[in-house]
This record gives C-alpha cells, sequence and structure tokens, in this order.
C-alpha cells in the first residue's frame, strides 16, 4: 500500500479556522458546588491543629506525671530520714543541756546554798543562772525527796508538788543525770535534771532544767533535714481523743492553716497521737498547695505519748526546677504552634487546592465540557497519582469522542449495508454474480427454524455473513455460514470454524466480539455472533485521510485491552489485522475473526511449521513456522500502529512471500520518516513492538497499553 493517500472530500476532525466555521460551545455552566459545612482544608486543618495540641499536652502531661512520681520518690526517700536525724538531733541538744546544766549544779556556791537550805536564795541564783548560763526555758529545784520548793517561771506554794514520780526526778534523786520530755500546759520541754551533791557523795537535792521545744527547736531541726518542721502537742487526757494543738513551727504563719489539715485526717491523729504509729508520706493540702509528711510520734520519759514531730516537703517547691524546664518547654510549644498553625493551614491548602482542582474537572467532565477540565497538578504523592489518573481518563474520553466524530464523518454518507459490516473480517463486497447454492439461505426467509434472514451483509473468500433476527432471542444477530466449495478446497476449515467458536467464548470482554453457537442446518455449517453495526478498520485507513493523532491512540489502547482478554485466557489470535477490527458509530471497537488463533497449549491443525495468518501484519516467528506466543500478536499489533499512525505499510513487495521476507529480514522505515509530525514517543512505542526478536518487545500488552497512555499522561 503506497504512503501517498488520494484526497478526501471529508473535512479533518477539528477543522475550521475559517471565519463562517461552526463554534464549539461549551454547553451546560453549572455553578460551583455547594461547599460543604466543614471543607476538607478545614478537618485537615483542625486535624493537624489537634494532632499538635495533644502532642504536646501529652508530653507535657506525661513529664508532669513523671516529674511528680520522681518527685514524690525523692521526697519519700528524704523524709524517712526524718527519724534518725530527730534521734541524733535530740541526743546533740540533751548532750549540750546536760553540760550547761553540770556547770549549775557543780558550783560550790550554789551547793552550799542547798546544804543551808536557803530557798529564796537558791530561786535568785537559779534565776539569774537560766539567764546567763543555762538558757532554759525554767528551771526546778526540789529537795532531796523530790518535793519542787522553787520554780523560775512561776511561784511555788511550799512544800511544792512532789516530782518524785516523775522518771526525770526520780533518776536524778538517785543520783544520775536524766533527760526526757516533758508536757507542759500543751507546750513540750526537752527537760534534762542533775543531782546537787556535797562532796560528790550526798545527795542535797535536784535541779531540772526545761527547754522549750518550739519554732527555734524546729528551725535548728528543718537545717538538718532539709524539710518544714512542724512540732504538735496533744492536749488531751491520754483517755480521751488525741487534741493535737500547735508548739513549734518552721511555716511562718501557716502552721494554724497545718494544724487544720491535719484535724482534716483524724485517722492519721490517732495513729500517731495514741497508736504511737510513724504515718507517712501522706498528702496534706495547706493553703492550696500540697505537702507530703512523715509524721513520728513524741513520748516522754515515763513513756507516755505527748505529741509529735512532722516532717514535710511541699511538692511544689520539689518541681520548681521541673516548673522552670516545663514552662520553657511551653513558651517554646507555643512559639511551635504559632509557626504550625498556619504552616498546617498552607498545607492542607495545598493539599486539598488540587482536590478542589479535581472537583471543578468532574463538573466539567459531568457536563461533557472536557477542555475545561484541566489538572495542572504535578506532584508525586497521592493526589498527584489520582490527578494523572484523572487526566488520562479525560484524555480517553477526548480520544474517544475524536473516535465517534471521526467515524461518524466517514459514514454518513455509507449505506446501511456497508455500516453494518460484522464478523467476515472482509471489505465488503456486491454479492456475486449467479444464483447460490441452493442450501445458502435467502434474505426474507427463516434459516435453521429460528433465524430471518433479513440482509446480506458480505462475502468473503471462506463464507457469507447475512443480518439475521433470533425469533427464540428476539434480537439481531449475525450469521457466518461456511461455503461448500470452501470445505471441498480446505476439508479442515469446519475444524477452523469449531475452534474459532471454542475459543471466542472462552473470551467475554467489551473489544472482543462475541461469538454464540456453531450449528448446521440444511447442509449448510454456520456460525452466529454479536451483531455489530459498524466499518472495519481497514475501511477507516482507506478512506484516504491520515487518522488524527487521538483517534489512532484510541484505537490502539482498545486494541491493547481486546487483546489482554484474549492473552488473559491463553489464547493468541494469530491474523491481527485492520480487516478484523471492527470500528462502532459509538467509537468502540471488536476484535474478530479468532478462526486461526489457537491455545497456546495446542497441538494439531496449526503445527509448528505450517504458517498461517496474513503476510503485510507477520510477525517473524510467524513467518518461519515458529511455536508461537503472545508476543507474535504484539508484532502484528505494533505493523497495525504502524499503518493508523502513518498511514501507511512498513514492508511492500511485489508478491506475498517477498512481503513475508522482509518481515523476517528487514527493519522498518523510522515512523517519522514518513509521519514527520509523528509523536517521537509514539514511533519508539511502534518500533518497539516491531522488534525482530520477541525478547526484545513488550513483553505483555499491557506494558503496551501502559507505554500508549503515558504518551497522553
Amino acid at each position: 500500500m503506497s504512503a501517498t493517500r488520494p484526497p478526501t472530500t471529508l473535512p479533518p476532525t477539528g477543522a475550521g479556522t475559517t471565519s463562517d466555521a461552526p463554534i464549539r460551545a461549551r454547553g451546560l455552566k453549572l455553578p460551583p458546588p455547594e461547599p460543604p459545612k466543614f471543607s476538607l482544608t478545614l478537618k485537615i486543618f483542625l486535624a493537624a491543629a489537634l494532632l499538635i495540641l495533644a502532642a504536646l499536652g501529652g508530653a507535657i502531661a506525661i513529664s508532669t506525671l513523671q516529674a511528680r512520681q520522681i518527685a514524690d520518690r525523692k521526697i519519700e526517700a528524704d523524709l524517712k530520714k526524718a527519724g534518725p536525724s530527730w534521734e541524733a538531733f535530740q541526743e546533740t541538744r540533751y548532750t549540750d543541756l546536760q553540760r550547761a546544766l553540770a556547770v549549775v549544779v557543780t558550783n560550790p556556791g550554789f551547793i552550799s546554798l542547798y546544804a543551808e537550805g536557803d530557798a529564796k536564795t537558791i530561786l535568785d541564783t537559779l534565776k539569774t543562772e537560766q539567764a546567763s548560763h543555762a538558757k532554759a526555758s525554767f528551771l526546778v529545784a526540789a529537795d532531796a525527796q523530790g518535793l519542787a520548793f522553787a520554780r523560775t517561771d512561776r511561784d511555788l506554794d511550799w512544800p511544792g508538788a512532789d516530782l518524785s514520780k516523775v522518771p526525770t526526778i526520780a533518776g536524778a534523786v538517785q543520783g544520775e543525770q536524766t533527760r526526757g520530755i516533758w508536757l507542759q500546759g500543751q507546750r513540750l520541754y526537752h527537760v534534762v535534771a542533775a543531782p546537787v551533791q556535797q562532796e560528790g557523795i550526798r545527795t542535797l537535792g535536784v535541779i531540772a532544767a526545761a527547754f522549750a521545744i518550739d519554732d527555734e527547736v524546729a528551725r535548728n531541726l528543718k537545717n538538718l533535714i532539709n524539710a518544714e518542721v512542724v512540732f504538735l502537742a496533744d492536749a488531751a487526757r491520754p483517755s480521751e481523743p488525741a487534741k493535737p494543738v500547735l508548739a513549734g513551727s518552721t511555716m511562718e504563719g501557716r502552721g494554724a492553716e497545718f494544724l487544720r489539715a491535719v484535724e482534716a485526717r483524724p485517722d492519721v491523729v490517732a495513729a500517731v497521737l495514741r497508736e504511737g504509729k510513724i504515718v507517712g508520706p501522706v498528702p496534706v493540702e495547706i493553703g492550696g498547695e500540697t505537702y507530703l509528711s512523715y509524721d513520728l510520734p513524741i513520748r516522754s520519759a515515763s513513756d507516755q505519748l505527748v505529741g509529735s514531730v512532722v516532717a514535710l516537703r511541699s511538692r511544689s517547691q520539689e518541681l520548681a526546677a521541673f516548673r522552670k524546664i516545663q514552662q520553657t518547654l511551653l513558651w517554646i510549644g507555643l512559639a511551635a504552634l504559632a509557626v504550625a498553625f498556619p504552616l498546617s493551614f498552607f498545607l492542607a491548602r495545598r493539599i486539598t487546592g488540587p482536590v478542589n482542582r479535581l472537583v471543578r474537572a468532574t463538573e466539567a467532565v459531568r457536563v461533557g465540557d472536557l477542555e475545561s477540565a484541566q489538572l495542572p497538578v504535578e506532584s508525586k504523592d497521592e493526589i498527584g497519582i489520582l490527578a494523572r489518573s484523572f487526566r488520562a481518563m479525560i484524555g480517553e474520553l477526548k480520544e474517544k469522542e475524536a473516535l465517534e466524530q471521526y467515524v461518524a464523518s466517514l459514514t454518513m454518507n455509507v449505506g446501511e449495508e456497508q455500516r453494518a459490516a460484522t464478523l467476515a473480517g472482509r471489505t465488503l463486497a456486491a454479492p456475486t454474480t449467479g444464483a447460490p447454492m441452493r442450501a445458502e439461505p435467502h434474505v426474507g426467509e427463516l434459516f435453521a427454524s429460528r433465524y430471518e434472514i433479513q440482509a446480506l451483509l458480505g462475502k468473503g473468500g471462506m463464507g457469507i455473513v447475512y443480518r439475521a433476527l433470533d425469533r427464540d432471542l428476539d434480537e439481531l444477530v449475525a450469521i457466518k455460514t461456511l461455503r461448500g466449495e470452501a470445505l471441498t478446497a480446505d476439508p479442515s476449515l469446519l475444524d477452523r470454524f469449531k475452534q474459532e467458536i471454542k475459543l471466542a467464548r472462552r473470551i467475554t470482554h467489551p473489544n472482543i466480539l462475541r461469538t454464540h453457537d456453531l450449528g448446521e442446518a440444511n447442509g449448510v455449517r454456520y456460525l452466529s455472533m454479536e451483531f455489530v453495526k459498524g466499518i472495519t478498520l481497514k475501511h477507516l485507513i482507506d478512506s484516504g485521510q491520515l487518522l488524527p493523532v487521538p483517534v489512532a491512540l484510541r484505537i490502539a489502547k482498545q486494541m491493547c485491552a481486546g487483546l489482554a482478554a484474549a492473552h488473559e485466557v491463553g489464547v493468541i489470535h494469530r491474523d491481527i489485522k485492520p480487516q478484523n477490527v471492527l470500528i462502532e458509530p459509538t467509537g468502540g471497537l471488536k476484535i474478530m475473526d479468532f478462526g486461526i488463533a489457537r491455545l497456546t497449549q495446542e497441538r494439531g491443525m496449526t503445527a509448528t511449521g505450517t504458517v498461517v495468518g496474513t503476510p503485510d501484519y507477520m510477525s517473524p516467528e510467524q513467518a518461519r513456522g515458529l511455536p508461537l506466543d503472545f508476543r507474535s500478536d504484539i508484532y502484528s499489533l505494533g505493523v497495525v500502529l504502524y499503518e493508523i499512525f502513518t498511514g501507511s505499510l512498513p514492508f511492500e513487495g511485489d508478491s506475498p512471500v517477498a512481503v513475508v521476507l522482509k518481515h523476517v529480514q528487514e527493519k522498518p522505515k523510522a515512523p517519522q520518516l514518513v509521519n514527520p509530525k509523528l509523536d517521537p514517543r509514539i514511533a519508539a512505542i511502534v518500533l518497539r513492538c516491531m522488534e525482530k526478536e520477541a525478547g526484545a518487545r513488550y513483553q505483555g500488552v499491557n506494558d503496551l497499553y501502559e507505554a500508549l497512555s503515558r504518551v497522553t499522561a
């Protein structure tokens, strides 16, 4: 076939550059879609913002909890050291107090006063010693029987109180230095007592020095244990419920608040002041601040529970350093939020912008305005993939529309019989002269007791095709009969017909012409199949007009889809050519005539060494009579693509044998030399399909389809 085409009177697709050319109107113009109540941008922004807030809040909450647990463990460990520290503190204080008291009781002048029994002078002397040396809260003087006769902080009637039952005084009467804790008037005292002895032998009496357990003592103990200290005295009788009163504190004006907090925990008070248990650490709320308290019971010299010493640590103060770090982190987090919020909004807009363009493009496609469906989205994420897929779909629709218009322009003046060409796979020819065989069906008669013959569609070398009405199914079908003379010339034709129906019925796909049944009536073998109005691709090529690229691409992709379906079930067509491709008025495509196809696993009729096919489209391995696989169809399809994109066949010769030899031995002329306007990408695809070695071609029709799709992507 020559590359030069005769001129045609049909206008090319898209023609109309003159002033009187028709103007393509867009038609419907829909209003923009109703905006959603919550846009995708807002949802993404809010999701990102909430995620950031949750992450920041979660980090702060977790770190706060962990810091609190660490602080509580450290406070507990430190407070548990308060017991030994308190004991060591008392030991040191008792030692200092006894040393100070020894200065008084060993003074010779003071001993002589005791010997003379001058109570008034003894009292005056004790007051002087109290102020200058002992620094005691008060001093008590008792005689050798333990009867008190002088006390520096109050007047005593003579004889005074009998202190001989008090362990501290009783021990001193026996000549020993003693010590202990007294509860006096809701106050607690450390008391030391020492005997006044003449010549170190005879006990003349006893001097007891009391030192208040007060705020000063609390401050000293605080310095030792690094905790707030509160001393509580029990103002109730032993038989009554405990009644704690404040004896000394480092709380600096908050002692009363602490006392109220203690009173709110009667279980703790009873455990310490009545059962003598060590309690803690327990949380105590004081003025809105949480402390952990550790309560130690205080016993008198007679082992009576008289009060408690409470060590406290503020959780807030323990977390102060962490709070500063946390505050810094919070400010940093807020600064990050200030940056992240607009950034998340910007990113949301970046994400939803292409989605909005997809929406607008979809609306344009919905009303048939393919030209306005623009998608300039090139991102590499899922949105970009969706946009490219959508753009490819629009390209497919444009190609389909172009093919429909092109077919319509070619078939406007073509007769009904030509538009109704079907499975015969041949250019329609007028009925041959001479009367048909007696058994051949006639127009208007009922064939096979089922098919009402309506029209003769065409004749070919192997049979005749009719349009008929299937009365059983009430639908139009095509009937292809096997000519008697063809059967005589080629006895294998019937077997090939059987194979055609067997293979074709295995394939169900929109781009494969559907075959119904194989039968015999009045000695005539026939094949019933789907009736499709349209023209063959060969007729489209021979129309004299080089196919527009969108039209050719649409045809190529549909052929790929149909062959993929056939290959999927193991069928090799073996005779791909334009005559076996039917184009519907709607732009649909049907591949037909699987009469010489065979399964890849089959042997027999078309065994190795037998050449079956059409020379112009035959693969090299098919020409050599070698075993075939799917790649043979890809070669033949490449020849068809060469023809529809350039308007000419790649190889021509004086005889079919010459053409076959060129397929085996020669490289095809570069498609751009035949059609200089051809996209180089398309030319490369065609040449790869037509590689002599099957391994150098596309290894599957799907790969070829993907390559064609990228041309319009």
